[in-house]
């Protein structure tokens, strides 16, 4: 199943960018915390400022040297993350609290968040910077701590932060698609448009966590188009050709911009499907199921329709290897393309795919 590879990027080399951009940003965080102290306070730096500067300095070198595990660059600019949200609560709290200038600097753990981690896990980081901006509040406020004065100014202050949150979170699943097309169109398939097998099985691997990404949530669709070999015999090549590229277009009307389509071999397909639940697979399913038979085929010679067979496996119940689930879906879109021929023996109606 993997013995056809061709060149492709390692996903971390994706991030690499990214982490040049934030060795940067960590030095003019501690640039703009240090200019503060020197021009906007009169007693200069501060010793408890200054040793958390050092110590995020310190930190910030640490991450990049070779001691995390080939493959972990998600993992450094998590750390990254946790440290710089943590360096500017502290340093929000030594300068002023609610009223500190520097507030403002939340934005960076906020983006970089936004376009590295999972959605839990940017939750995680988003209620730990809100909790510790009403701790801050909290300490300095006159207001009472459950009061409407207090609720208002700080929602005032978190609000925009989720908000960038949220739009950059948006942005970067935008991006996240907008690489897969280019790469589908660099090294796809000549007939159909999609992505060959390497591309979608390195998508897998990255989303299954292999290679020292985090694991995410997954299904995989492995699609059959029945009868391509007798439509070719009736009506030639072209005909079994132009079919093929009818299911190719059912899976792009089909699909969200985040799935990745791919030709898997000479009638087969496989889709992968980040974040999606058995149900919310089996409704896709469905959906492609419709989308290619309500198209008809015109042949040259009169319309004819087309049918899919699919298999349906998820991470992390049917596996959670790249193997595993390949082979999980394999098995699935076998047994429903017996179902298929034997409810086309009985003259009944062929039922879902198999997702037990």
């Amino acid at each position: 199943m993997f013995e056809r590879r061709t060149k492709t990027t390692h996903p971390d080399h994706d991030l690499d960018g990214l982490v040049r951009h934030v060795a940067l940003a960590d030095w003019l965080v501690l640039a703009v915390v240090l200019l503060h102290q020197l021009v906007a306070t009169r007693d200069g730096v501060s010793l408890p400022v200054l040793l958390a500067s050092a110590a995020f300095a310190i930190g910030s070198i640490l991450l990049r040297t070779p001691w995390l595990p080939s493959g972990a660059t998600e993992r450094r600019l998590e750390l990254e993350t946790w440290a710089m949200a943590l360096y500017i609560s502290f340093v929000v709290w030594r300068t002023g609290g609610v009223d500190s200038p520097l507030q403002s600097l939340y934005l960076l753990p906020i983006v970089l968040a936004s376009l590295v981690l999972p959605a839990w896990r940017l939750a995680l980081v988003l209620g730990a910077i809100t909790l510790a901006y009403a701790l801050i509040s909290a300490l300095g406020s006159e207001a009472p701590l459950l009061s409407a004065a207090f609720a208002g100014r700080w929602l005032a202050a978190v609000g925009p932060l989720l908000i960038v949150a949220w739009l950059t979170s948006q942005l970067g699943t935008a991006v996240i698609a907008a690489r897969r097309r280019a790469a589908a169109l660099t090294d796809g398939d000549p007939l159909t448009g999609l992505a060959t097998r390497a591309v979608l099985i390195e998508a897998l691997k990255r989303q299954l966590g292999e290679g020292g990404s985090t694991p995410q949530v997954a299904a995989l669709l492995a699609i059959d188009l029945d009868g391509l070999k007798r439509l070719n015999e009736l009506y030639g090549h072209e005909a079994g050709n132009a079919a093929l590229r009818l299911v190719a277009d059912a899976l792009r009307r089909t699909l969200r911009e985040t799935d990745l389509a791919a030709r898997w071999g000479s009638d087969e397909f496989v889709v992968l499907l980040p974040g999606a639940d058995p149900n919310a697979a089996q409704a896709v399913a469905q959906r492609l199921r419709h989308a290619v038979y309500s198209t008809t085929l015109d042949t040259g010679t009169r319309h004819v329709r087309c049918a899919v067979s699919v298999g349906l496996a998820s991470a992390p119940r049917d596996g959670t290897d790249a193997a595993q689930l390949l082979a999980n879906a394999e098995k699935r879109l076998e047994r429903d393309r017996e179902l298929r021929r034997a409810a086309a023996n009985g003259g009944q109606q062929p039922g879902a795919a198999g997702a037990a």
